[in-house]
């Protein structure tokens, strides 16, 4: 679970860094209805990930076999959450019309393992799987619950401020909780990375709006 985890929220953070450098050549902050991929559909190399998807959903129905066959095998049915999110990821690149399927898999997996483990990691998983599945509502209440439990929680702080800017388009409120995740930042590196989202979110809230234009924190449609 943890290095799964962990190796989303790196997918993006640095995602997120990405989008905001473009912000200086008058994009949007964000865009979209879900986190930003990193992912490339090139010639070169989307063969060989639309390979390892095709393989991933085969991984995928072997261990969903399993968790029908023992409903109440929470590891198991964590598993099938992580990878189901993981297949998201993919299918946003190789796949697009697959993606948001994926993630609503994988927030009902992740929600039979909080029957009974009320984890805040599986809660940031499930909230951000709701998020890119368009589950705005379900995504803020589960960012919200696993930071009341766990208010020092970085990896929530981040993604909760993510959620905040692109589905809410809340800049400030993004904005406060990179602020306190700078606190419990695991490295200087992410603290400066988490610095410059929150310089670059606080040039794009003290960016004019020209009459006429549409606003650029609204998401693309």
């Amino acid at each position: 679970m943890n290095g799964k985890w962990h190796r989303r929220f790196a997918v993006i953070l640095v995602a997120i860094i990405c989008i905001a450098m473009v912000v200086s050549g008058g994009s949007m902050f964000f865009s979209g209805s879900g986190l930003p991929s990193t992912n490339s559909n090139t010639s070169t190399n989307a063969p060989n990930s639309v390979a390892d998807y095709q393989a991933q959903k085969v991984r995928i129905a072997a261990i969903a076999e399993q968790a029908k066959a023992d409903p109440g095998n929470i590891p198991l049915q964590n598993d099938l959450g992580n990878e189901y999110y993981d297949a998201g990821v993919a299918a946003q690149s190789v796949a697009p019309t697959e993606a948001q399927g994926n993630f609503r898999q994988a927030v009902e997996a992740y929600q039979n393992v909080l029957k009974t483990n009320k984890d805040p990691n599986v809660m940031v998983d499930m909230a951000t799987a709701a998020f890119k599945s368009g589950n705005n509502d379900l995504a803020e209440k589960s960012f919200q619950e696993a930071l009341t439990l766990k208010p020092d929680f970085y990896n929530g702080l981040v993604n909760y401020g993510v959620f905040l800017a692109n589905a809410k388009q809340d800049l400030a409120g993004a904005i406060t909780q990179w602020q306190k995740a700078q606190k419990f930042a695991p490295d200087s590196s992410a603290k400066a990375q988490l610095a410059t989202m929150i310089s670059q979110a606080q040039s794009q809230l003290q960016a004019p709006i020209n009459k006429g234009t549409s606003n650029p924190a609204t998401p693309g449609k």
